[in-house]
C-alpha cells in the first residue's frame, strides 16, 4: 500500500510504503504525480519515499526500469527534483540503487538514505512527520 501526503503549500511531497506494494500500486502513484503536477504539487517540488511495516515489494528488475522510463517521458516536467529514498532494509538497497541510476537520465537528483530526519535534511525540510 502507498499512502502519500503533501506539505510546505505543495513544495513537498512523502509517500510511505507499507505492507505490500506491487508494480501497479507504483504506475497509479507516479500518475498521481503526473496529474496532480504544476496544481497541488509545485513545479520545484521535492519527494520523500520511505516505508513503514513494509513486508514485501513485489517489482522485477523489468518493473524499475519501466518507472525510470516513465519518469524520464511522461514525468519529463518533473526533472530536476530531489527524490529522497529511505530504505532502512538493506534487502531493498538494490532496487533504490538501480532506481537512482537509472533516474540520472531524467535529470532527478535522487539520494538514498538510511535515517527519515537526513533524508529530510538533505532536502532542507523540517519532518513534518515528527508534527
Amino acid at each position: 500500500m502507498i499512502t502519500k501526503n503533501v506539505f510546505e503549500s505543495g513544495r513537498l511531497v512523502v509517500a510511505c510504503f507499507s505492507d505490500v506494494v506491487t508494480m501497479a500500486e507504483l504506475e497509479k502513484y507516479f500518475y498521481w504525480l503526473v496529474e496532480h503536477h504544476g496544481a497541488e504539487i509545485k513545479e520545484d517540488f521535492s519527494q520523500l519515499i520511505y516505508s513503514s511495516d513494509l513486508k514485501k515489494v513485489d517489482v522485477q528488475v523489468s518493473d524499475v526500469q519501466r518507472l525510470s522510463h516513465l519518469r524520464a517521458t511522461v514525468g519529463l516536467s518533473s526533472s530536476s527534483s530531489n527524490l529522497a529514498l529511505v530504505i532502512p532494509n538493506l534487502k531493498y538497497y538494490w532496487m533504490a540503487k538501480l532506481y537512482q541510476t537509472l533516474s540520472k537520465s531524467s535529470h532527478i537528483n535522487t539520494r538514498i538514505f538510511r535515517d527519515v530526519d537526513d533524508a529530510f535534511s538533505w532536502m532542507g525540510f523540517d519532518n513534518p512527520l515528527n508534527k
